[in-house]
């Protein structure tokens, strides 16, 4: 029998791993609230529930990218360097909200913010051409991290 859907242990662990990168993250962001709260924000920075529903798109989005390579590019030459940079990527993720929240260290967060930013810059700009839709998934994840660093950077420059 012909099975419409065929089940892959990595429709359960790439979710999976996605879930514990956002609870890091979020559990790092909650851990530093109190101190957040007391710090000079631009006028334009998003309320806390914009902010937890962007990230939340933004991680089921990711993970959709990272299935769609998984499942359809595995045997591309670039596929370990790419699946290599997703790791770094949820990494860079959480690193940043320890150092933001955590370390309360505004400034570097700016240039690992920066980092971040490159690091999905070059994920679009490798699968771009084997997977637009994959690329498509990280765009919005894109422009928030661009619109994060660039809060940071103000944040940083009034604190």
């Amino acid at each position: 029998m012909n099975a419409i859907f065929k089940f892959r242990p990595n429709y359960i662990f790439i979710p999976l791993l996605i879930i514990i990168t956002a609870s890091a993250a979020s559990y790092f962001a909650d851990a530093g609230r109190e101190w957040y709260k007391t710090i000079h924000l631009p006028m334009w920075t998003p309320s806390n529930t914009i902010m937890v529903a962007a990230w939340a798109i933004i991680f089921v989005l990711l993970g959709g990218s990272v299935l769609l390579i998984w499942n359809r590019n595995h045997e591309h030459k670039k596929f370990g360097l790419i699946i290599g940079l997703f790791v770094l990527n949820a990494l860079l993720i959480v690193g940043w909200n320890i150092l933001f929240f955590i370390y309360q260290q505004i400034g570097i967060s700016f240039f690992y913010a920066i980092v971040l930013t490159a690091n999905i810059l070059y994920l679009v700009f490798l699968i771009w051409p084997f997977s637009r839709l994959a690329a498509y998934l990280l765009v919005p994840y894109t422009l928030w991290v661009l619109f994060a660093t660039a809060l940071t950077l103000n944040v940083w420059m009034i604190n």
